[in-house]
């Protein structure tokens, strides 16, 4: 096993990219026969070590709904989790100085990771005491069978 200090740049480079690939931190200390802190080190040195990918997160038009946004649309979905798109696109832009569209709202609610809404007690029903039905918006809607 190398250290950090006697990889080469070639295996530093070979860590960069396994891990740039989507190999985990074992596989690629496995690959290039180093520690797997010294994996963690050579990718954060090159993470955020350069200038490049020191202002990566910046690039590009700020986004119609910051982080206090998404907060704010979080809550909404919390209180009305059967809403459509348009119903928290309306509930964004009631009171709101700055309107936003119904696709920034969807755009918003992918990227949260909330792509189906459905009801967390009503997931653990046996399969045939419960309906799944789609609605027009891409929502999925748990209902109880009848009976």
């Amino acid at each position: 096993m190398q250290k950090r200090s006697d990889l080469s740049d070639v295996q530093k480079g070979m860590i960069v990219g396994f891990l740039a690939k989507g190999g985990s931190i074992s596989e690629t200390a496995n690959f290039v026969n180093c520690s797997r802190v010294a994996v963690v080190k050579v990718y954060r040195v090159w993470q955020y070590g350069t200038i490049q990918n020191q202002r990566r997160g910046t690039c590009g038009a700020p986004r119609a709904i910051d982080d206090r946004g998404e907060r704010r649309l979080r809550r909404c979905v919390r209180a009305n989790r059967r809403a459509t798109v348009e119903q928290l696109t309306a509930q964004m832009n009631q009171g709101a100085t700055k309107s936003v569209s119904s696709t920034t709202v969807q755009r918003t609610l992918l990227r949260m990771g909330l792509r189906s809404r459905r009801l967390v007690e009503w997931m653990h029903l046996p399969a045939g005491q419960c309906e799944v039905s789609y609605s027009s918006q891409c929502m999925c809607v748990v209902r109880r069978a009848p009976g």
